[in-house]
């Protein structure tokens, strides 16, 4: 959530003109290209004077996993988490309409994907039956072409200079998933059976339910980053300083 919040965070900097000097020759969404460019430069070093560390890889050395709702009860630990791909992406459109208030944009991430080690088990509750799941081992899952396209439509206040979002529409678009999650189903070959069906479940379910996804993204997201903008500053964020300068990333070894 904190990834996503800090890309629509840099409309707050882009808009509300902090630094002048920056915005004089260029368009605001040439300015907030940049700046989201920069933040995927950093992702690999993280975010260290907001707390967020490094996103590209994130790694979770051990969590505790405590998930009910009512249709999935899942429950145990997984270790070495390691999450990869928030920082492949292209901005393949990005426009700020300043007299109307509207950003459009369009993110296109090549492979995001997860390796990491589980002890997890899980209650499927659906029409009225449960699935009752128990496993561990290793689970690699990727994916692919993920295409987020949408618009928001924001509020500058004149006096204060603060960034308020009014509206926030995104739409998913997943191509290729690969599931590789062992010791669920104890047989090699019930176990790829069950890991093709999760592929065709997971695909299915993004690009069929895009309404439901949107509605949810902005039920969620939209008071986190309307709190995230009246607390922060973008400017800080990119590591830039008052000179435009750019302090290097040097991401930590990867153990």
């Amino acid at each position: 959530m904190k990834t996503a919040i800090i890309f629509l965070a840099i409309v707050a900097f882009a808009t509300a003109g902090q630094d002048t000097n920056l915005l004089a020759d260029r368009s605001l969404s040439t300015t907030v290209e940049q700046i989201l460019v920069d933040i995927r430069d950093q992702m690999p070093c993280g975010f260290p004077s907001k707390g967020i560390p490094p996103l590209a890889p994130l790694k979770i050395p051990h969590k505790k996993v405590n998930i009910d709702t009512e249709s999935l009860k899942l429950q145990g630990v997984v270790d070495n988490f390691r999450l990869n791909g928030l920082n492949e992406f292209e901005i393949d459109e990005m426009k700020i309409n300043a007299i109307t208030s509207k950003v459009t944009f369009r993110l296109i991430f090549s492979n995001v994907n997860v390796d990491t080690q589980y002890d997890l088990s899980a209650i499927l509750k659906k029409a009225g039956f449960t699935i009752n799941l128990v496993g561990n081992g290793q689970a690699k899952f990727a994916v692919k072409n993920i295409d987020i396209s949408g618009t928001i439509k924001y509020s500058l206040g004149i006096l204060s200079g603060k960034l308020k979002l009014k509206t926030l529409s995104i739409s998913t678009h997943i191509g290729e998933v690969e599931s590789d999650i062992q010791g669920v189903l104890g047989t090699a070959g019930i176990n790829e059976k069950m890991n093709e069906m999760l592929e065709e479940v997971v695909q299915l379910a993004v690009n069929e339910n895009e309404e439901t996804i949107t509605e949810t993204i902005e039920s969620i997201a939209l008071p986190k980053v309307n709190n995230f903008l009246n607390d922060n500053s973008i400017f800080d964020l990119v590591n830039s300083g008052s000179s435009g300068e750019k302090v290097e990333c040097i991401p930590p070894s990867d153990n």
